[in-house]
């Protein structure tokens, strides 16, 4: 019998929170928590004897490994105290402070999923453990997250890729890592309005310039330039009526087509043409961005719906839909209807 704790068929299914809200997830978690030294018994409250040994193994193991250099260090105390005393408050105290740092980061990935547990499909997916080179990376941002904000963040990090593995590469660490207070805290208020990979302007407004140049700068948008659109697909519904259509991955407004377009107008107006189609101004996240969004509150639901009152606002002559698509499905339902406005003759 296999009794590696990183063995394919090993998974965890925990009850999260004290109310019964239950998360079952693969190995990924355990593996990773491991990796990282954090003590995922104590952290999960979950009975698993045979790793709870092996953990008391590895700590068995530091244990020794800690004697030994005491043993050093004593030998060397006879004939030079202030090498003891710099090898054992140095290195050790380094060791215990990078490993406290770890294991904090973990608990707070733990705080996350209670959260937001992984989905059926999430849980299922994936592999039964997270990517080396993550892991790698990750260990050493975490053992530098000395503050509770900066663990708070590689928590939701960890917990993001336990959701959906291979989301973080080197280079949106780096950027986490990297990315000032002042544009962090701009880019979270931008994607309060985010709908899949874009933020239509009518939700958010308009970024100034140098707001537009440090998220461009810092590669979280795409660079703004001459304006980026979404055009609307132009579809007909199962009962005939014409549409313009613009989807956000599983969620979509939609407008019924009138004779002319709806007007357009004012410094911030809703609508754009373009070459003859009804589109709607937005910014694009970048892949970085769009990945690092991933750690971020999710507001689409909400969006959407503002974005339904805005498209109905923008055109009132239109009925405005709300349409939304399950996972793994093609088919669109409505779930919310405007109807037009009635006209005043």
């Amino acid at each position: 019998m296999n009794d590696d704790h990183l063995d394919k068929e090993t998974s965890v299914s925990a009850e999260m929170t004290p109310t019964g809200i239950k998360a079952s997830a693969k190995s990924r978690f355990v593996a990773a928590a491991d990796r990282l030294g954090g003590n995922i018994v104590e952290t999960l409250n979950v009975a698993i004897e045979a790793r709870t040994a092996e953990k008391r193994a590895v700590i068995d193991g530091r244990v020794k490994a800690i004697e030994a250099i005491t043993a050093v260090g004593l030998e060397r105390l006879k004939t030079d105290p202030e090498f003891a005393e710099r090898a054992m408050h140095g290195h050790l105290g380094s060791v215990f402070a990078k490993q406290a740092n770890k294991d904090a980061v973990v608990d707070k990935a733990v705080e996350d999923l209670r959260r937001q547990p992984p989905s059926e499909i999430d849980s299922a997916s994936g592999g039964d453990k997270l990517d080396d080179a993550f892991i790698n990376r990750f260990e050493r941002y975490a053992e530098e997250a000395t503050s509770d904000e900066l663990r708070e963040k590689w928590g939701r990090v960890l917990a993001a890729e336990i959701r959906k593995p291979n989301s973080f590469s080197g280079k949106v660490l780096r950027v986490i890592d990297e990315l000032d207070p002042q544009t962090a805290k701009l880019f979270e208020r931008l994607c309060e309005c985010r709908l899949y990979n874009v933020i239509p302007k009518t939700l958010f407004g308009d970024l100034s310039f140098t707001e537009s140049a440090n998220l461009t700068s810092a590669g979280l948008i795409v660079e703004v330039g001459l304006g980026q659109i979404r055009r609307s697909n132009e579809i007909v519904d199962g009962g005939g009526v014409p549409l313009w259509f613009w989807n956000f991955d599983a969620l979509a407004a939609a407008l019924s087509k009138t004779e002319t377009f709806p007007e357009i107008a004012g410094p911030n107006p809703t609508f754009q043409l373009d070459e003859g189609k009804l589109t709607l101004p937005i910014y694009v996240l970048t892949d970085v961005g769009y990945a690092i969004s991933s750690i971020l509150p999710d507001h689409s639901f909400k969006m959407v719906n503002q974005l339904v009152d805005k498209l109905s606002a923008a055109a009132p002559r239109s009925e405005a839909r709300l349409y939304v698509r399950s996972l793994n499905s093609t088919e669109w339902v409505s779930t919310r209807v405007i109807p037009p406005a009635q006209s005043s003759g």
